[in-house]
Parts: structure tokens; C-alpha cells; sequence
């Protein structure tokens, strides 16, 4: 049984008899009033495509379409979704130097053409360029959805035979549908929407915080059952502050005795500091009971 690779070798000499007119209009067309180009993409595990047709309407309002150009390229070999190389098929796309010229762009994806309208969910990156890619290239509106069984980008993804390719009407002349006026509605890429549970979409994680008031030094005194354990402990923060609030302490120096009080034991408060900090709770006792003979 002949490899797959032995069966393309084999079948190379065939090329010789596929003849592609030169011309993308025909001698006797008449005068064209409208061009258009419209583009398919695809992909499959083994790799993904892209075809672009010209589609010339001459002034009676007959069509005729051609194969342009086009591309395709071999899956990598690390395993990767098929939304994600259909999304690369999409993006697998070059610019053709025609001014004033309607584009279609196609594809059989469901899933792409929702990435591509989507503007509410955020994705990983790999999409996330791609769509940016294409937005900043294409709009929304501008693509479309083709049955796979109407999609010729489908032999570029996936390939076909030499012979078949010769005599593939599809392939160089583009599906049927293309032959016909397109005035029926297609869907619009709005009828696509991302599921929530896409794994390409990111979870975006809420967290419901509540504000508080910030307590007063009074309140924080309630915690404490006896005056001796509550004028400790204000003496402690005085002497913080002395060390962390002086006038004359620059930032460095502030960082540097937070270090060392770090550091260092806890050293008792002295008289003088239970003093100081007896005061401090008095003069906070009286500028909440007494305010107006303060304020005075």
C-alpha cells in the first residue's frame, strides 16, 4: 500500500495539465459595474487554508467568478483546538492592491465568526491578537457563514487529489452560490454569540468588598478590659509615632527604624510614657465630650 507522501510524489506530473486562464474576465462578458472579492477560510488537524475569488458583474447582471489566489499551511505539531486554527485561517489573508472593491469574507466556523462580533468577553491572548488582527483589518459586518459543503477553502485544509484538483470546478470557479445573486439576508455575525463556558474566554473573577469607617482612638480603647493595659498600649504607638512622625526624620530614616524596631526586643514602657500616654487618652476624652469649649 503506497504512502500518502508516495501518492503526492506520483502524482506531481499531473500538474503539467491544469490550465489557469490569464485573464479574470471573459472576452465576451460585456461591462463590468461591480467587483467584488470574497475569501474562505478553513482548517482541519491537518492543516488550515485560506482562497480569495474574484466576482465580476457585467451591466446585464450576469456573474462570473475566478480563483484569485491562494494558501495554506500545515498544522503545528503541538496539538491545538480547531477554533483556534480556524481563527488562524481567517487571519491567513494578503492584500490585494484593488481601490473601491466590495470584500466578503467566509467561513464554516460558527465559533470564529462569534470571537470576531464578539465585544463584551475577553479572551486569551493567541485569540486575542487574532481578533484584534482582523477587526483592525476587516469589520464584523463584513463576514459571513458558509456551509462547509459550499466552502473551497475546505480542499486547501485538508487537500485532495492532483486529478480532482484539475477538474474541480469549485476550487477554480468558486461554489455555486457565488454564480447567483446574493440578495437573500445571510446571517449576520450577530446571530453568533461566544458561549460563556468557551475555554478560550477568561474567567474574570468579582470579589465584593464592604467599606468601614476607619475607627476613632476611643473606639479602639474599648477592647481593652483595664486602664493599665489600655495606657500601656497607648504609650507603645506614642513611641511609635515619635519614631516614625518626626519632624526631622527623612524617609530613609523612617525606613530605617522600622527595620530596627523589627528588629529589635520590645522594650517596657517607662513611667514617663504611661504618663504621656494617660494624657493623650484625657485630651481625647475631652475633645469628644467637651467639642465646643475646644473649638473655643
Amino acid at each position: 500500500m503506497k504512502s500518502r507522501w508516495e501518492q503526492w510524489r506520483n502524482e506531481l506530473h499531473l500538474l503539467q495539465q491544469a490550465k489557469i486562464p490569464r485573464c479574470y474576465k471573459l472576452e465576451a462578458f460585456g461591462e463590468i459595474k461591480a467587483v467584488e472579492f470574497h475569501r474562505f477560510s478553513d482548517a482541519s488537524q491537518e492543516g488550515y487554508g485560506q482562497c480569495s475569488y474574484i466576482r465580476l458583474i457585467n451591466d446585464e447582471g450576469q456573474m462570473h467568478c475566478a480563483l484569485v489566489m491562494a494558501k495554506s499551511r500545515v498544522a503545528p505539531l503541538k496539538a491545538i483546538t480547531i477554533p483556534r486554527l480556524e481563527l488562524a485561517a481567517a487571519v491567513l489573508r494578503r492584500q490585494l492592491n484593488y481601490q473601491a472593491v466590495k470584500e466578503v469574507f467566509w467561513t464554516d466556523s460558527k465559533v470564529v465568526l462569534g470571537y470576531i462580533c464578539n465585544d463584551a468577553k475577553k479572551f486569551h491572548v493567541y485569540v486575542a491578537n487574532r481578533v484584534q488582527q482582523i477587526r483592525d483589518e476587516t469589520s464584523p459586518a463584513h463576514w459571513k457563514y458558509v456551509e462547509t459543503e459550499n466552502n473551497p477553502a475546505d480542499y486547501a485544509s485538508r487537500c485532495m487529489p492532483v486529478q480532482a484538483m484539475i477538474h474541480s470546478s469549485k476550487w477554480w470557479n468558486g461554489p455555486d452560490f457565488l454564480w447567483q445573486s446574493l440578495d437573500t439576508p445571510q446571517a449576520s455575525v450577530d446571530d453568533f454569540i461566544v458561549a460563556d463556558d468557551d475555554p478560550e474566554v477568561k474567567k474574570v473573577v468579582s470579589c465584593l468588598t464592604e467599606a468601614q469607617e476607619p475607627s476613632s482612638f476611643l473606639d479602639r480603647l474599648k477592647y481593652f478590659s483595664d486602664w493599665h493595659r489600655a495606657t500601656r498600649a497607648t504609650a507603645v504607638c506614642l513611641r511609635l509615632q515619635k519614631k516614625f512622625r518626626g519632624k526631622e526624620q527623612s524617609k530613609q530614616n523612617v525606613k530605617t527604624a522600622k527595620q530596627t524596631y523589627v528588629k529589635s526586643e520590645y522594650i517596657p514602657v517607662t513611667a514617663v510614657e504611661l504618663k504621656e500616654a494617660e494624657n493623650e487618652i484625657l485630651k481625647q476624652l475631652q475633645a469628644q465630650a467637651f467639642p465646643e469649649e475646644k473649638r473655643a
